[in-house]
């Protein structure tokens, strides 16, 4: 199974609870009893997503998060690749390292092929998409 971990998944969450008051400036509890998340699952979250620039902090008694950029323009391939460290369908298609097999594999160009077209469709979906739930993906673009 082809799955993305669960902090990856939560911080998709994260961002589009905030692509909902794009300008509003929102506490870390405030996000974790929106989300029904831990508050330390996603204080973790949003120190990650801080450091990437994909949202800003500001300290104080109204302290808090809000998006750097329009959620129009944070794709699903970002975030993963924030979270994940790269997307990679199979040893072959990682960036760093190389499987055992690699010098006989008959596989791997098309695996790299496969993974590429996944990334591509990551890159074309975002956060505000994500909130669209009638949005729809063209395919092949």
């Amino acid at each position: 199974m082809i799955r993305i971990g669960k902090l990856t998944d939560y911080a998709i969450l994260i961002l589009g609870e905030m692509a909902l008051v794009p300008d509003a400036i929102l506490s870390a509890s405030s996000l974790a009893d929106l989300i029904k998340l831990p508050l330390p699952t996603v204080s973790k979250i949003l120190k990650i997503l801080s450091e990437a620039q994909l949202v800003t902090s500001a300290r104080g008694a109204i302290g808090g998060y809000r998006l750097a950029r329009p959620a129009a323009q944070i794709t699903l391939a970002t975030v993963i690749t924030i979270m994940e460290r790269e997307i990679a369908l199979t040893e072959c298609c990682k960036m760093r390292g190389t499987c055992n097999l690699a010098s006989s594999c008959t596989m791997q160009k098309n695996w790299q092929k496969i993974n590429k077209l996944v990334l591509n469709l990551l890159a074309q979906w975002t956060i505000l998409d994500m909130r669209n739930e009638h949005a729809e993906f063209s395919y092949g673009q």
